[in-house]
């Protein structure tokens, strides 16, 4: 009867067993690749040498107006709309150039990236002609951590 089921030699290869390291492996690849997926565009500051600070949160940036306040220039959806050192050192709040850019565009929403440096006095300038010019929603953004 042994000659009806003949066994058959094992097949030349890999055994399922030695394949459960490299499912591990895979398993890693996979939860690296998405742990690091951002459907979120690069950032293209207006300036190469601005550094945004760093902040621990993960959630995306919203759309909207982009404010830069580069280390010499402030930019309105990557237009150049001011400089630095002159509203720096200005007592007006209202930074009229932004002011009348943003103006231009419309809409409610601004995000605001400043680089790291940028005191809070200048920030606070952008952010105040931003609400005058009638855009409900300011958020300041800072590069997260767990993209870099």
């Amino acid at each position: 009867m042994s000659r009806l089921f003949p066994q058959e030699p094992p097949a030349p290869g890999l055994a399922v067993a030695a394949l459960a390291p490299m499912v591990d492996l895979f398993t890693i690849l996979l939860v690296v690749l998405i742990r690091t997926w951002s459907t979120d565009p690069p950032m293209d500051l207006a300036e190469a040498d601005t550094a945004l600070p760093l902040s621990r949160s993960e959630a995306p940036v919203g759309t909207g107006v982009i404010v830069d306040i580069g280390p010499s220039g402030l930019y309105v959806d990557g237009a150049r709309a001011g400089s630095v050192a002159y509203h720096q050192s200005s007592d007006e709040v209202l930074v009229a150039e932004v002011h009348s850019a943003l103006l231009a565009r419309g809409g409610r929403r601004v995000v605001v990236r400043a680089h790291a440096d940028t005191p809070w006095t200048l920030l606070g300038k952008v952010m105040f002609t931003a609400q005058q010019a009638g855009y409900e929603e300011v958020e300041l953004v800072a590069a997260s951590a767990a993209s870099l």
